[in-house]
């Protein structure tokens, strides 16, 4: 409530008292809180006029409103006023009221005035509000915080196991580990993934070899639906990648991987580019990973996989397998 008086006094009408009715509720207007909502929308206003109140001054009520971002305005006048009291019915609008109570003597002019401002915030805006900020508010955790993921497939066992079904009768006899993924482990993605053009990309750091990543798959087809991967990190931008004999070698060391299903059959080679990390599933020989479509670029990595929350008999938290400090890919000068 907001209240402001006309400091012209001498021609000795007064108004005060002025009060709302709301329910069974009386209050002074002097009593409302600068910031106060009100949540009825049905109120009596009424008030005093005291002084030289003679034959035809009556009381004047202005409201003002915000419609749409457009401006509103009602004028009821009071012409009864009984021993010095007035009273009216009010409606209060979505917003600030203002609202102007005039004390008009006969010939127009005005004798006194107080202004107020009165909130009113009905139910039926107040969910939407609140559902509104719910929504976005699940939008960004979803997009800058933790978002869930369901792992549909075999290629990272036994770390994090897929769906399974029975070969002969198609039945479901295992449902696929449910994962929560850090958004903000890496990057501050406040182009939601794409979805916002011009949101920028936050980089805290890039991930660490033996981390386990979600990220879009690069498909080379632009125009088919977007798909999501989860694999583990084994080369760094500029790393030598060597597998050989079951062995995987990074940049001449070979690696402990106490994590894998078993060695990979098929050897490869390979440099890591610029801005792309290599990635590989925990089995080896059951997964479409780097070594089939090449590096992963770190524009589409959306996360760290951090937490396994489903099945119940699975919750734990998704341990990083962290690999020994490896030295930097040989150059051509080195022997």
């Amino acid at each position: 409530m907001q209240e402001s008086a006309n400091p012209d006094k001498s021609v000795g009408v007064f108004i005060h008292d002025l009060s709302i009715r709301y329910g069974e509720q009386v209050v002074p207007l002097e009593a409302l809180d600068l910031d106060e909502v009100l949540a009825e929308s049905e109120l009596q206003l009424a008030g005093s006029l005291s002084g030289k109140v003679e034959d035809g001054v009556r009381v004047v009520l202005e409201q003002t409103w915000r419609p749409f971002l457009r401006s509103a305005k009602s004028v009821n006048c009071l012409e009864s006023i009984s021993r010095g009291r007035f009273r009216t019915d009010l409606k209060l609008h979505n917003g600030v009221n203002g609202l102007n109570v005039s004390a008009v003597g006969p010939d127009g002019a005005v004798l006194d005035s107080k202004s107020f401002n009165l909130h009113y915030k009905g139910s039926f805006r107040e969910w939407n509000e609140t559902i509104f900020i719910a929504f976005f508010l699940a939008i960004l955790i979803r997009g800058l915080v933790v978002q869930a993921f369901w792992i549909p497939t075999g290629s990272m066992e036994p770390t994090l196991l897929g769906e399974k079904r029975n070969p002969f009768t198609g039945q479901l006899e295992r449902g696929g580990d449910r994962i929560l993924v850090s958004r903000f482990s890496y990057v501050f993605d406040l182009s939601l993934d794409g979805r916002v053009p011009f949101g920028p990309r936050i980089w805290f750091k890039i991930p660490e070899r033996g981390d386990i990543v979600v990220f879009r798959y690069p498909n080379p087809d632009l125009a088919a639906p977007p798909k999501d991967y989860i694999k583990r990190v084994i080369g760094l931008p500029g790393d030598h990648i060597e597998i050989e004999d079951g062995r995987v070698m990074v940049n001449g060391v070979q690696l402990e991987e106490p994590y894998i299903a078993e060695p990979p059959l098929s050897d490869y080679a390979t440099i890591v580019p610029e801005d792309c990390l290599f990635v590989m599933g925990d089995n080896r020989n059951n997964s479409s990973d780097s070594r089939f479509w090449g590096p992963m670029p770190l524009r589409n990595l959306k996360g760290q996989a951090v937490f396994n929350y489903l099945p119940m008999n699975r919750i734990s938290p998704i341990r990083s397998f962290a690999h020994p400090m490896l030295p930097d890919r040989p150059t051509d000068n080195q022997s």
